[in-house]
């Protein structure tokens, strides 16, 4: 066999690079006389892109078929935000196999594919401590074992290379995966399989990495580069191409975002309310106390809107250009000391000018507060809030505490919002009526 793979990862909303990398793949198809298949290995999703964000992550799916790809694995960006279900969606917009074979049940995706005689699977990490601690309607299966099954079912159908699209990333990366990663993947199907292509961790393998007779790689993050692969017989070699910032994007790709911005725009047109009062984080506290009927709600400035909304007519584009979090409402039960605790850190002035990984770099302002405030540290409270405010990764509260919490999954914060006001219509409506 005589082949050429080309490879992204992490794409992250880049619709730029996911341009210039386009234009790179048409030129090396082109100038290549043997087959040439492009792949990515998860994440072309990106909260902070407003296109990616806007049509969580469906989008980037349009983009990446028109980029020219083949083969895409499932990223962790978009299922652990969104819900698995949107997964569907995606693979619904995408014109390639989207794989994932180590969580299941996830409608719209397949475990495997084989592809000019290249036989791929995909598999992400699981994140299995999250799962372990909701319900989220899945189940991570062993990934060596599923691996090894359907290695074995490509081989029979003809696969003469099995290359797996791995989102496990690789251990001592900015993000780390838990669990296996790829080097184990490589040690534990040693002999079975040829290649691992893979992601998460953001890595840059100008020539990959050799576990035994596979060989693991990754190209980085944001489409700075673009893997390449070289098969030919039994030599498998691998190296990066820089994507230079001068490529022109591809056609393709600026046709296929702007199609998708103008059908998103029909959507963020649509007036949702007249807005009575400024549309605020303290009105987002306020939302999610009644929400989830506690007795107390909470909600970090930045999490909840990049800015206040004046009063009057409201789109829907108005809002979700302001509320671009990916926050779960939540409920939990707290003791009240732990519940002062976190309302002074809260409004320590340092602490609110600190940041957070979720926030990528922006500060995170006020922590509002809706409730009863008088708190009495013998007394148990019932809290709203969001996962920013309850998990450790927000600086709040502490790893240690082990709070139960419930998640309103998948609702985003936005989505609470237009449920709100919704609601608000039709009481109105209703009072008018009598």
């Amino acid at each position: 066999m005589r082949l050429t793979l080309l490879h992204t990862n992490d794409l992250h909303g880049q619709v730029d690079a996911l341009g210039r990398v386009a234009t790179l793949v048409a030129e090396i198809r082109e100038s290549t006389p043997h087959r040439v298949i492009y792949v990515d290995a998860g994440d072309v999703e990106e909260t902070t892109t407003r296109l990616s964000n806007l049509t969580k992550g469906v989008a980037m799916h349009r983009l990446l078929s028109a980029a020219g790809c083949e083969v895409a694995c499932v990223g962790n960006a978009a299922w652990l935000r969104y819900g698995p279900q949107v997964v569907a969606e995606q693979a619904a917009a995408a014109s390639y196999p989207l794989l994932l074979a180590n969580l299941a049940p996830v409608e719209g995706v397949v475990p495997s594919a084989l592809v000019g005689g290249v036989g791929f699977i995909g598999v992400t990490d699981p994140f299995r401590s999250f799962l372990d601690s909701f319900d989220y309607g899945i189940e991570p299966l062993d990934e060596a074992e599923v691996v090894r099954t359907h290695t074995h079912a490509l081989r029979t159908q003809g696969a003469e290379v099995v290359v797996v699209l791995s989102h496990l990333g690789l251990s001592g990366g900015e993000r780390t995966a838990a669990g296996v990663d790829d080097r184990q993947l490589a040690g534990a199907l040693n002999g079975e399989i040829d290649v691992i292509i893979g992601a998460h961790t953001h890595q840059l393998l100008p020539q990959g990495e050799r576990i035994g007779e596979v060989l693991v790689t990754q190209a980085g993050e944001h489409g700075q580069h673009l893997g390449r692969i070289e098969i030919d017989g039994t030599s498998i070699e691998a190296s990066v191409i820089p994507v230079p910032e001068d490529t022109p994007p591809a056609l393709a790709v600026v046709q296929a975002a702007l199609e998708a911005e103008a059908a998103l725009d029909v959507s963020l047109d649509e007036i949702l309310a007249v807005l009575d009062v400024p549309l605020d984080a303290q009105w987002i506290a306020e939302m999610l106390r009644e929400r989830m009927d506690a007795e107390v709600g909470l909600v970090t400035t930045q999490v909840a809107l990049d800015r206040p909304l004046p009063p009057g007519p409201l789109r829907r584009g108005d809002l979700w250009e302001v509320c671009h979090s990916t926050a779960n409402p939540a409920f939990v039960e707290l003791s009240g000391d732990r519940l002062r605790h976190m309302l002074t850190l809260g409004n320590d002035p340092e602490f609110r000018e600190s940041t957070a990984g979720p926030l990528r770099g922006v500060p995170r302002g006020p922590l509002c507060v809706s409730g009863d405030v008088s708190v009495d540290p013998a007394r148990t409270y019932c809290v709203a809030a969001t996962d920013f405010e309850l998990e450790s990764y927000g600086g709040l509260v502490q790893e240690d505490w082990e709070l139960s919490v419930r998640y309103d999954f998948p609702t985003i914060i936005r989505e609470a919002v237009e449920e709100r006001l919704a609601a608000q219509g039709e009481r109105k409506a209703t009072d008018a009526a009598s």
